[in-house]
Formats: C-alpha cells, structure tokens, sequence
C-alpha cells in the first residue's frame, strides 16, 4: 500500500486541469492520420489495417496527452475535457461524431492501462501507448471501445446469446470503469423468443439429418470403393493363378 508520501509524489506528478494544455505536434499528429485514413479509405476499403494504424497513432497522441491529468470519478475534469474538445475541433478540424470518440475512448484508455499495466510514467509517449495497447491486442478503434466495456473476450455465440436473450445493462462504478448495471434488458421480446426457439428446434433437426445422410453415404461410398478394390484383387490373384474368372 502506497504511503503517503509516495501518494503526494504521485500527486505532484500529475497534471492539474489548470495546466493542462494540448501541443500542437500532437493536434498534428492527429491531424495528419485523419487525412490519411481518409486517402486510404478513399483509394480502397480494404486498406483497414494501415487505416487502423494511423488511427491508433493518433490515439497515442490524445492518450499521452490526458495521461497525467488527475481523473474525477474516472473521467476527465470538465475544463480539460472542454479544452481537449475544443482543440480536436478547431485545430484538428474532426467532426463532432469523431471528437467524442477520442475523448470517450482516450479517457477510457488511461483507465485500462493504469488497471492492466499499472501506474504510467510521467513522460508517456505516444508510440509508448501503442506498444502498451498493442501488448493488450488492442490493434484499432473497435478493439480499444469493445476492451473499454469489457467487451474484448466475449465469444460469437455469447453476443448472439445476448443480442437473442438480452443482457445486463452497463454503468461506471465510482472510479469510471465500466461494470454490470442493475437492468436486464431483453432482446428479443417473449413471442419472439419462443418463435426463435422453434426455429432453433427445426434447423437442429434439419442440421442433425443432414449429417448423418451425409455421414450414411458416406460410409456406402466407402464400402462400394472397398468392394471394388477386393474384387479388382480377386481377379488379380485369380489370373496369376490361371483360374478363370
């Protein structure tokens, strides 16, 4: 357990909302890879990786920058979050949709890193919050949102599950991480579901008869080609023995 002096040194550390302030390399930075994503997207659809490159690149940069900043309950005071809206907007030139998910998510990353790596350094670059995010399989913009919301390993059949069944709600616990809420909210209402559930009944059925069709003709192929093969042999052997056949 920290003392308290190693608490006040970390204090000391910290940017205050009053000092903080958003370099212009950085809005740069950001600027730059949101042209690029642009060209890329533009040339061709399927350059998603370089896109998603240049995308936590700029990620680096906006998490860097906010890394310091002592958080209120998990999120950024609101004259930093003010600020750093101001400057992707103005400077930047994002649109308001893009604005929100820097800061969301980029206050949602500080978060996770300090909870999965443990405390950041006091000069945390941006190409030092790729390589901790990339250590996290957090490769793009998606994977860094699903891993806020604890979302990361979830298989296909457990989202299926809930988008057919529902799911808890979400909700911030007192430090802002995102934990199970108190509402159960369905998916499909309670017709529906016995609907799906029919259905789900029928294509087993189908799937399972499917398979064994395809399996028991599978094994008559395999016996024809066997009886085949033996009687090529009987042959064979009964011609090299003069008998005829």
């Amino acid at each position: 357990m920290p003392t308290t002096q190693t608490s006040a040194k970390k204090d000391e550390q910290m940017t205050t909302a009053k000092q903080f302030t958003i370099s212009d390399n950085s809005i740069n930075v950001v600027y730059q890879a949101e042209q690029e994503i642009g060209t890329l997207k533009g040339q061709n659809r399927d350059n998603n990786d370089a896109a998603n490159g240049q995308k936590m690149t700029a990620y680096g940069e906006v998490i860097a920058s906010i890394a310091q900043i002592k958080l209120v309950k998990g999120n950024l005071p609101r004259s930093v979050s003010k600020t750093l809206r101001k400057a992707l907007l103005e400077e930047a030139g994002l649109k308001d949709a893009t604005v929100k998910r820097y800061v969301e998510n980029g206050v949602g990353a500080v978060r996770l890193i300090k909870e999965k790596i443990g405390d950041i350094p006091s000069q945390y670059t941006g190409s030092a919050v790729v390589a901790d995010l990339v250590a996290m399989d957090i490769d793009s913009e998606n994977k860094l949102a699903k891993a806020i919301k604890g979302e990361g390993e979830k298989s296909k059949a457990q989202m299926l599950a809930e988008k057919v069944v529902g799911k808890f709600s979400n909700k911030k616990d007192e430090n802002g991480k995102m934990v199970q809420g108190d509402v159960f909210r369905d998916g499909l209402d309670d017709e529906e579901l016995d609907e799906f559930q029919n259905v789900m009944r029928e294509l087993m059925a189908a799937r399972k008869a499917y398979r064994d069709a395809a399996a028991a003709k599978a094994a008559a192929d395999s016996a024809a080609v066997e009886n085949d093969t033996v009687d090529a042999c009987v042959v064979e052997m009964m011609d090299a023995l003069g008998i005829a056949s």
